[in-house]
């Protein structure tokens, strides 16, 4: 059985509306950011290109319509690429999404009338990969490569970007009507290719942007969404008030501070639960060693810091020393493979640094760097 263009189109539309439809009702539902609406947008432009073939295909006197639809298919992936550089809190680049779509329109419009479907076929395809090509390019750079999904989104754009390249080179070489183009990289083939990869690709932003929702709600609410630890929000003012309340008797406090080490080779050769687990194994030790009154943070993804009221310099280096300890002697299982956890720890008292908790985290943090720096695996402090 075949499917005509024009039913083809139908089924695009209705299939690119009910993602869009899905994506749109998960993020009103946890509060919007510009991520969101950016890439709301995207998904407005793929109903729009859908909704522009169809009208093109139904009647020849809408040939318009095919300049509308080639500039709604090129800036769908742009601002998709523009999605993922506001996810990484750079600047979205709105206007060169902007001249690429006013290129493929004059580039269409240009044959006029006679142009046919494939007129301005040339920057339609290179426009399209283009903007697939920086966008998977970005994730893999930015912060979506630690999320499974973003590599997932990453690679659906990698795949995009191909194929229309691939499209271009034929369309370039041997014309749309060759049948190299028409059988396999034809608008049959291509439209079944793209549904199937917006499926994919919606069902990794809803993911993204759930998890990314969860982990703001969790922020706002001053405690991290993966370890239960207070965020940095939560931490410093629970934090001075401790601070503030041993300084008058002088009483002892230490900050020590935890890194993770070998967290890029758990990102890249597992996955984004399996650096979690990595942090959770850390923080479940800590709590268990911890004294009572103590306060956690987890400042960075690959750092956690404790704040240890009534321990002096010496007696939190040897806490530290047995963290280290118990940490690597608990192995983590991932897919099969036991593997230990390596952490490099930095020490820092009221002794050296007064009753400040910018100056206990600089010194803290400063000796984690130095542990590295020596080899990881160790703890650091003061004396």
């Amino acid at each position: 059985m075949t499917l005509d263009i024009v039913t083809l189109h139908v089924v695009s539309v209705v299939v690119v509306s009910i993602v869009t439809a899905v994506f749109v009702l998960e993020v009103a539902s946890r509060g919007r950011s510009p991520v969101d609406h950016i890439w709301t947008l995207a998904f407005g432009l793929a109903i729009s290109t859908a909704l522009c073939y169809f009208a093109a295909a139904w009647s020849p006197t809408l040939w318009w319509f095919v300049a509308l639809g080639n500039a709604s298919s090129v800036a769908t992936t742009f601002v998709m690429w523009n999605g993922i550089r506001a996810d990484d809190g750079r600047r979205p680049l709105l206007g060169v999404t902007a001249a690429a779509a006013v290129l493929t329109t004059g580039a269409a419009l240009l044959p006029g009338p006679d142009g046919g479907e494939w007129a301005g076929g040339w920057a339609l395809l290179l426009g399209t990969g283009a903007g697939a090509g920086l966008g998977s390019a970005a994730g893999l750079r930015g912060r979506l490569r630690r999320h499974r999904l973003g590599v997932l989104l990453s690679g659906v754009l990698a795949v995009v970007a191909g194929y229309y390249l691939v499209r271009a080179a034929v369309f370039v070489a041997a014309g749309p009507e060759s049948p190299v183009f028409t059988r396999l990289l034809g608008t049959a083939p291509t439209t079944i290719l793209v549904l199937t990869l917006v499926l994919v690709a919606g069902h990794a932003m809803v993911g993204i942007r759930a998890d990314e929702a969860r982990a703001r709600e969790g922020e706002r609410l001053g405690f991290d969404p993966t370890t239960g630890l207070r965020t940095a929000a939560g931490f410093e003012p629970r934090a001075r008030e401790v601070l503030a309340a041993a300084e008058p008797a002088a009483e002892p406090v230490a900050l020590v501070a935890v890194a993770l080490e070998g967290t890029e080779h758990l990102r890249t050769a597992f996955d984004r639960d399996s650096f979690h687990e990595a942090v959770a194994l850390v923080s479940d030790t800590a709590h268990l060693l911890a004294p009572p009154g103590s306060l956690a943070v987890r400042p960075r993804p690959d750092v956690i810091a404790f704040l240890l009221p009534g321990y002096a310099g010496t007696q939190a280096h040897a806490w530290a020393e047995s963290l280290r300890r118990r940490v690597i002697a608990t192995p983590l299982t991932v897919d099969g493979v036991r593997m230990r956890v390596r952490v490099s720890i930095g020490v820092a008292g009221d002794a050296e640094c007064g009753y400040r908790l910018d100056a206990l985290r600089a010194a803290a943090e400063r000796r984690v760097g130095q542990a590295l720096a020596e080899g990881g695996n160790r703890v650091v402090g003061w004396l």
